[in-house]
């Protein structure tokens, strides 16, 4: 086998070796990126959301019920539809799974300590206000509910605030790790670089050797190869940052406590806004793969033509 034949084949090896590593590892980074970010908007964010108006509607709750307990309307008033509010809001928390099954035990739990707290309110509302029995169920649903004072509850308390607490501690701890662009993110994304770098350099290498050993001023394949691995890559590169950022924003919209409906719904707004458009990038990943198979196609077929060209010369 000739030299020029062998540099050839040589040559044709290696950028196919290099278009297939660079494809698996951008396809490998750029997931690494977007699973989280499609996690983080549909289900997550919605679970940290339904913890903090379960935990709103049980403040204005406990606010009601002396009031309602006293008028002798416990459970057919403000505080039932509180009650309900929480409820609902638990078993959305429990279809979104956001901490698997602990959280669902989280929440089981929950309900049934919400259903001891309302029974002790109605039945504080059943007998004379300031009479024994009277205080005895008062006291009752306050040790059953907890301080509903956020910066007091502790997560390792028994209450329905403390266990609402820890159930929001682990939640915000999924979403810190699909938020986070952790040293594994990192690696992949730099090995990532390097390795569009070096199909790059190898596409140039390549189109100036068959240009000084042909004489062939432009090779079409080669030329489309590069542009479409230069603008492929950026476009991938500006959406990666976009779901970035917008994780990061969506996070720490998620982070800040919030004591008021109006307070959850301007978070679920921020992090709606910061998501936006994100399935439609994370839907991108087919395009790593097609665009890995197209440059395949186009190596070859810039090669392959050039490799029986110069083997007909020879044999003449």
């Amino acid at each position: 086998m000739s030299s020029t034949s062998r540099e050839l084949r040589n040559r044709l090896w290696l950028l196919v070796a290099l278009v297939l590593a660079a494809t698996v590892a951008l396809l490998v980074s750029y997931e690494g990126v977007h699973k989280g970010a499609v996690s983080l908007g549909s289900s997550s964010a919605a679970g940290v959301r339904d913890v903090d108006t379960a935990r709103e509607a049980l403040v204005s709750a406990q606010q009601n019920a002396v009031t309602d307990a006293a008028s002798d309307r416990a459970g057919t008033s403000g505080f039932s539809t509180k009650i309900a509010v929480a409820t609902l809001s638990l078993t959305r928390a429990a279809s979104e799974n956001v901490t698997g099954l602990t959280g669902q035990q989280h929440i089981h739990t929950l309900q049934g300590l919400i259903t001891s707290y309302t029974d002790s309110v109605n039945y504080a509302g059943q007998v004379p206000e300031g009479s024994l029995e009277h205080a005895f169920h008062m006291a009752a649903a306050d040790s059953i509910l907890g301080t509903t004072d956020a910066k007091k509850a502790e997560a390792s308390d028994s209450t329905v605030m403390g266990r609402l607490k820890a159930l929001q501690q682990e939640q915000l701890k999924v979403v810190r790790r699909q938020e986070t662009f952790g040293w594994l993110l990192r690696v992949a994304w730099s090995l990532t670089v390097l390795l569009v770098v070096l199909l790059l350099a190898a596409l140039a290498e390549t189109h100036w050797y068959l240009r000084d050993r042909f004489g062939s001023r432009w090779n079409r394949q080669l030329l489309a190869s590069g542009v479409l691995l230069l603008g492929g890559s950026a476009v991938l590169g500006v959406f990666t940052w976009q779901t970035h950022t917008g994780l990061f924003h969506a996070r720490r919209a998620l982070d800040r406590r919030h004591g008021s409906s109006h307070t959850i719904s301007h978070a679920g707004a921020t992090v709606a806004r910061r998501m936006a458009d994100t399935g439609f990038r994370a839907a991108a990943a087919g395009w790593i793969v097609a665009g890995g198979v197209i440059l395949m196609v186009l190596t070859v077929w810039a090669l392959v033509p050039r490799m029986n060209e110069y083997r007909l010369k020879a044999s003449r």
